[in-house]
């Protein structure tokens, strides 16, 4: 019986399964790299350092608004997708008492696909701090909401994570809603 020489490592077995292994994984990783680049949506801030900086008046501001302890009342449907919607808000103070501010706007963000961002202005419903709104979702899935409400220089801001739901009777239309942009 002739025993085989090993000292050439390309000659192996097992030392060309271990590099062939080697490649297979590298081949993936640079695949799933180059996916991710190419998906990107681009949804990072470009002045990230900018807005960074400005930490402490967030904090500031988050502080202010819970000292003004305004109440959100928001009567807000199911919402579903290619579906106009009729939404209302009640603003009061911190002692429940309705009060009229100077704007009223609520932004959606879609987290995956920033072209189906937006914002929907409210309007005074005449009735001591009602507003009412209108908002038409094209996508089912989740939405990242934010009401602001100014009153001179106070700003208050609540925000919501929020699912819409499918619509049977839509035909998935999936051009982005601009709102009142």
């Amino acid at each position: 019986m002739k025993m085989k020489d090993w000292s050439n490592p390309w000659k192996n077995p097992i030392v060309i399964l271990w590099y062939m292994l080697l490649v297979v994984v590298l081949l993936v990783h640079i695949y799933l790299v180059s996916v991710a680049i190419i998906t990107f949506p681009g949804l990072t801030i470009k002045d990230y350092y900018e807005k960074g900086k400005d930490m402490g008046k967030i904090i500031a501001q988050r502080e202010k608004m819970k000292q003004m302890a305004w109440q959100i009342d928001i009567n807000l449907p199911l919402l579903t997708q290619n579906k106009p919607q009729h939404y209302t808000i009640l603003v009061k103070d911190k002692y429940g008492q309705p009060f009229n501010v100077d704007s009223a706007v609520l932004y959606y963000y879609r987290p995956s696909n920033k072209a189906y961002d937006g914002q929907s202005v409210l309007k005074p419903t005449g009735q001591v701090g009602e507003y009412e709104g209108e908002i038409n979702l094209p996508l089912k899935g989740k939405y990242d909401f934010v009401l602001e409400l100014k009153r001179g220089e106070d700003l208050f801001q609540v925000g919501r994570t929020m699912m819409v739901q499918e619509n049977p009777d839509s035909h998935m239309k999936t051009t982005p809603s601009t709102g009142d942009k």
